[in-house]
Parts: C-alpha cells; sequence; structure tokens
C-alpha cells in the first residue's frame, strides 16, 4: 500500500496482525450489513415468529468491528515500536568508538631509557618499566590538547574544537567526543 505525500510515494508496511485485524473489521462489517437477513433466517429455523429470545446480531457485528480494530491497532502500535527499535539500535551502533579508528593513527614514540637490554634480562619482563613522572604527563597531555580553537554550530548543535583536532559537540544523546568535525557533522546528519 502506498501513500502519496508531497508527490512522493510513501510506502506503507502493514504487518500480518495489522492485515488480520482489518479482516476482522471487514467480515464485522458485513455480518452487520446482513444482520437483517441472518436475524429473520435464524427464526425462521428455529421456529420463532417475533425473533424474540434469537441471537442479536447487529450486537455481535459491531464486537467483531471493535476487536478487529483492537487487533490492527495493536499490529500497528507492533511495528511502529519495532521501527523506533530498530532507529535506536543504529543510532547506538553509529555512536559507539569503531575499534580501528583509534588505533589507525601513529603510534607513541617509545621511550629508549625505558625498554629493557636483552643482555640483563633473558626473558622479558611481565610488568611494563615504571617511567619518569615528566616523561608520562608529557605524553599524555600534550599542553596545547585542550586548548579551544574554535567555537561554533553544526546543524543547531553547539560544537567546541580543540587544538588537537577532536571536537566536543552536545548531541540527542549528551556531550560526546569526535575525532574530527567531519565525522561529528557525519554523525548528526
Amino acid at each position: 500500500m502506498a501513500l502519496l505525500l508531497k508527490g512522493k510515494a510513501i510506502e506503507m508496511v502493514f504487518e500480518r496482525l495489522t492485515w488480520i485485524g482489518f479482516m476482522i473489521v471487514a467480515a464485522g462489517w458485513a455480518l452487520l450489513f446482513s444482520s437483517p437477513q441472518l436475524g429473520y433466517v435464524t427464526a425462521r429455523l428455529s421456529g420463532q415468529i417475533g425473533g424474540s429470545g434469537g441471537l442479536n446480531f447487529a450486537l455481535v457485528a459491531q464486537s467483531v468491528i471493535l476487536c478487529g480494530l483492537g487487533i490492527a491497532i495493536i499490529g500497528a502500535l507492533q511495528t511502529g515500536f519495532g521501527a523506533l527499535n530498530k532507529f535506536f539500535e543504529a543510532v547506538m551502533a553509529r555512536s559507539q568508538p569503531k575499534s580501528g579508528r583509534g588505533q589507525a593513527q601513529a603510534p607513541a614514540p617509545q621511550n629508549p631509557a625505558s625498554r629493557p637490554s636483552p643482555s640483563l634480562s633473558p626473558q622479558p619482563p611481565l610488568k611494563p618499566q615504571p617511567q619518569p613522572a615528566k616523561a608520562v604527563s608529557a605524553k599524555a597531555k600534550p599542553e596545547n590538547a585542550r586548548k579551544i580553537l574554535e567555537r561554533g554550530w553544526v546543524k543547531d548543535r553547539a560544537y567546541v574544537q580543540f587544538a588537537d583536532g577532536s571536537v566536543e559537540v552536545e548531541t540527542l544523546l549528551g556531550r560526546r567526543m569526535f575525532p574530527s568535525l567531519q565525522e561529528a557533522q557525519e554523525f548528526i546528519a
């Protein structure tokens, strides 16, 4: 079934439960329209002349129509929430950091003083060698890494770009860090 909206055809997808509900509604309307004839036929077959005490087909038909509508609504809600669930799963999958992206960057330079000498120990050490505090802090946090270069807007969302090229953007899921402005724009788009 296609719906025409602003010149574009939009495919409407109904699950099986919705279609079953629509068929029950159609059967209820058919029963409602034929209830006078069915009442007459059942009264003649049962031998009742006035039609009293027989089955009220109009009431049964109304009940069938309402039950069919209820089933169709439940099917439509099931389809809608399923699509909404798929949407949020896709958003969460896109927001997860990719495993190869962070490792693809250039490896950190090694300090020659921290490497063990092969002549001193025949086996590699089980624990990493401690490095001087100055060297660790200089490698871990360059002085200009958190320096703000630019502030701006990406599709009605505020962002802050830092000197290392990373970008912090306020998204629907909260504040997020991205390696670059382009990746932030791709996530928001």
